[in-house]
């Protein structure tokens, strides 16, 4: 079966596109941003005793190297909880020494404690102010704020059982919440969140889609 290809980035904002792989594109910095990979999630969790299987990193090496090979950026900024733990490093460690790989700035969150290379708390880029999101830094004037930290999911449910759950950004005039890039995050609900000028995008493999408090999940594929 052949597999479907990536969907073209969606324009948030004329330096901002936002790539169905979980990523923030600004071209004109030749920038890739994601936030919250939790690299070593199922390795951290083995060391504590929980035998979960030994998923998920791979994943994230092969869609960042994927987001590096489509784009060529010049930088990536990862925002926070870049690890579930220290613990958990070995994999991280593994890619960014990997050849091929662009400078990576690391912003440190919650979970990258003790971490060395997770020692910028904050970043500013072209009008823009990362930080990982788990605290309340002043903005700078005239800058657009850019955080993770919050998992932002859009979920349905048709009363019958039926239950879809998708990674979402949500986007204002003042900021922005980039879904979690870890394929371990459950993601936290917005559907009741949302602000009255917030827009919440839903990020499916192959579909980013606006979503309306009225709307249904996306109807499956015909088979034929």
């Amino acid at each position: 079966m052949a597999t479907k290809p990536t969907p073209p980035p969606l324009q948030l904002r004329p330096e901002l596109w936002l790539d169905a792989r979980r990523a923030l594109w600004l071209p004109s910095l030749r920038l890739l941003v994601v936030a919250d990979l939790h690299w070593g999630y199922a390795e951290t969790h083995r060391r504590r005793g929980n035998l979960l299987p030994l998923w998920g990193d791979d994943e994230i090496a092969a869609r960042l190297r994927g987001l590096i090979d489509a784009y060529r950026p010049d930088e990536m900024l990862w925002l926070g909880d870049s690890l579930h733990a220290v613990a958990g490093r070995t994999s991280a460690e593994r890619f960014l020494a990997a050849p091929g790989t662009p400078r990576v700035t690391i912003i440190a969150g919650n979970h990258d404690g003790r971490w060395e290379r997770a020692t910028v708390r904050e970043a500013t880029r072209a009008g823009c102010y990362f930080h990982h999101g788990d605290g309340a830094p002043s903005v700078p004037d005239g800058h657009l704020e850019i955080v993770g930290h919050h998992h932002p999911a859009v979920t349905w449910n048709d009363g019958a059982g039926t239950r879809v759950k998708l990674p979402a950004l949500v986007e204002s005039p003042r900021r922005l919440i980039l879904p979690a890039f870890s394929p371990w995050a459950a993601g936290t609900p917005w559907n009741d969140r949302v602000q009255p000028d917030e827009t919440l995008w839903a990020v499916a493999p192959h579909r980013i889609f606006r979503w309306r408090a009225t709307e249904r999940p996306p109807a499956p594929p015909v088979a034929g």
